[in-house]
C-alpha cells in the first residue's frame, strides 16, 4: 500500500502546522463558590459541617483531602454528593472539577468573608455538598488495639467491677467493726427459799 505524499516545500513558502485538536480554551471569568460541606448521617448541624470558600475550577479530589484532614486523616473511601444525597447525584470521577460536576458558582464573592455555618445555615449564596466515608480498617494488631490495650467498653467494665469490689470491701470492714451484741441470757425466776417464805397467820 502507497504512503501518503508529503507536500513538497517551496522556498520563502511558511511550513504549514498540522491541524491538532486543541482543548477550547475557557475565557470566562473566575467564578467562586461557597461550599457548604456536609456529613450524610445527621439531619441537623453539626461540628462535622463546615463551609470553605473556592473556584470552580478546584477539583473535587481536593475537597476530598480537605474532608479528611478534619479527621485527621482516619478515613477512607470519601463519597461525595451534589446538592443532595441520592445515587444520581454521586460524584463518582473526583478528577471533575466543580465546574464540570454541576456547581456553577458566581453567587459568591472572592472579597466577601465567608458565610458562618452555624449563625447562617440557610444564606443565599450557599452550594451544598454531603459526604459519606468508611472508617479506616487495617490488619495491624497494634492500630487495632486502643490506646492502653482495651476498649472503652472494656475500660468502663473493668471500672465498674473494682468500684464493686471496693464497696464489698468496705462493707465487710464495717461488719468486723462493729461491736458483738451481747448473748441474750434467758431470764431465770428468782428462787424463793423455804426460810424466807412467811409463816401462815394462825
Amino acid at each position: 500500500m502507497a504512503g501518503k505524499k508529503k507536500k513538497e516545500k517551496t522556498a520563502g513558502q511558511p511550513e504549514e502546522e498540522e491541524d491538532d485538536d486543541y482543548p477550547d480554551l475557557d475565557i470566562r471569568p473566575e467564578r467562586w463558590v461557597n461550599l457548604r460541606v456536609q456529613f450524610v448521617t445527621w439531619n441537623f448541624l453539626t461540628g462535622l459541617d463546615f463551609g470553605m470558600k473556592v473556584r470552580t475550577s478546584t477539583r473535587l479530589n481536593a475537597i476530598v483531602d480537605k474532608i479528611k484532614d478534619r479527621y485527621g486523616g482516619s478515613i477512607m473511601d470519601v463519597i461525595l454528593y451534589r446538592h443532595e444525597v441520592h445515587p444520581q447525584n454521586m460524584l463518582l470521577d473526583l478528577g471533575k472539577t466543580l465546574d464540570e460536576a454541576g456547581f456553577e458558582g458566581g453567587k459568591a464573592n472572592p472579597n466577601d468573608p465567608l458565610p458562618d455555618v452555624k449563625r447562617d445555615p440557610d444564606h443565599p449564596t450557599w452550594e451544598y455538598m454531603w459526604y459519606d466515608f468508611k472508617a479506616h480498617s487495617s490488619d495491624c494488631a497494634l492500630l487495632l488495639s486502643s490506646p492502653r490495650g482495651a476498649s472503652r467498653k472494656d475500660i468502663a467494665k473493668k471500672v465498674e467491677m473494682e468500684l464493686e469490689q471496693e464497696a464489698k470491701v468496705k462493707a465487710a470492714m464495717l461488719k468486723k467493726d462493729e461491736p458483738a451484741a451481747p448473748a441474750k441470757k434467758e431470764e431465770e425466776a428468782p428462787g424463793v427459799d423455804a426460810a424466807d417464805q412467811p409463816a401462815p397467820s394462825s
